[in-house]
């Protein structure tokens, strides 16, 4: 196998993976979220999951938000109303800064469980 062959069978298995990742159904339009609500971060600026009653999503984030990690407070805000996600247009706020929502994917219980426990370890 010549060289070119092998970075292409490379490239090739990397966006199939990357594909893979990302086959989770998006969130198509804003919801109203309510009081009962659980933020987990999983140690890194990109992404958070969130439980809102028994719905739950992975939100990633358009760029780095380092204030997500050490933040004391956070809130949802879609299109300019506290309480609602939207796929984009979202803002995270914290109280120590704000940071957009790039998109939104949903989750069953049992995965929300499972990330839950990775981000702990």
């Amino acid at each position: 196998m010549n060289i070119k062959r092998l970075c292409l069978a490379v490239l090739l298995a990397g966006a199939a993976s990357a594909a893979h990742a990302g086959d989770k159904p998006a969130l198509e339009g804003c919801v109203e979220l309510g009081t009962q609500q659980e933020i987990v971060r999983n140690g890194g600026s990109q992404s958070f999951l969130l439980r809102d009653g028994d719905n739950h999503y992975r939100v990633a984030l358009r760029r780095s938000c380092d204030s997500l990690a050490v933040a004391s407070s956070v809130s949802i805000l879609g299109e300019g109303t506290e309480g609602r996600l939207c796929p984009s247009g979202s803002q995270i706020k914290t109280n120590r800064g704000k940071c957009e929502v790039g998109a939104v994917e949903l989750l069953d219980a049992d995965e929300f469980a499972s990330l839950k426990r990775r981000s702990r370890r």
